[in-house]
């Protein structure tokens, strides 16, 4: 560890903790309603995880789902949840692979992070207080990394959902990010498996 790196996650924690109930973008309960009706195969778990992050007004959320737990049909029923209450759905990930993955998935519009820091510097991609991002796999994404798109999101007054699972493979670059704000933070869980 260095002073820098320590000083950095001690200011993205700081602003975590100062984004709860910060009145960034939610959805109304009938878009939530409308978008869990018509996926009626959801668990309670998956249909309680979608409420939690659609319904909050935390500037960062934090979804911790181990494989197999169905995240990514239940980001497609978030997604349509905000999009029906206005809001716009970016996503990315770290990897290309991880962001088509994403996309395909869930119909979120995804790239990954390094490009998204490209086109914010650029001017070509920008936040405002109606836009949500999902970062998916945020376990493997370094702090250098996520830092600076919390920065941007919480200038912006967007809402940023950070989903991962903390028990698969760390980052490659210095983080720990993650499983910083699973101890310290409000978490959403999907814990049952329903790919078996």
């Amino acid at each position: 560890s260095t002073a820098e790196l320590l000083a950095l996650e001690t200011r993205v924690l700081q602003q975590c903790h100062d984004g709860l109930d910060a009145g960034a973008p939610a959805t109304t309960q009938s878009s939530l309603f409308q978008a869990l009706d018509a996926r009626p195969s959801m668990s309670e778990e998956q249909r309680a995880a979608v409420g939690a992050i659609v319904m909050s007004g935390n500037s960062v959320d934090v979804v911790i789902a181990g494989p197999g737990t169905g995240k990514t049909f239940s980001l497609d029923a978030a997604k349509e949840a905000w999009q029906r209450s206005g809001h716009r759905v970016i996503g990315c990930a770290l990897s290309a692979a991880a962001a088509h993955q994403l996309q395909s998935g869930s119909g979120i519009p995804s790239t990954t992070i390094a490009m998204l820091d490209i086109d914010l510097r650029r001017r070509h991609e920008w936040f405002d207080a109606n836009t949500v991002i999902v970062v998916d796999e945020a376990g493997m994404v370094g702090t250098r990394a996520i830092a600076p798109l919390i920065d941007q999101a919480t200038i912006a007054g967007a809402k940023v959902v950070l989903v991962g699972d903390t028990k698969q493979l760390p980052e490659i670059d210095a983080g720990g990010l993650l499983r910083a704000l699973e101890r310290q933070h409000p978490i959403v869980t999907l814990t049952e498996n329903r790919r078996q």
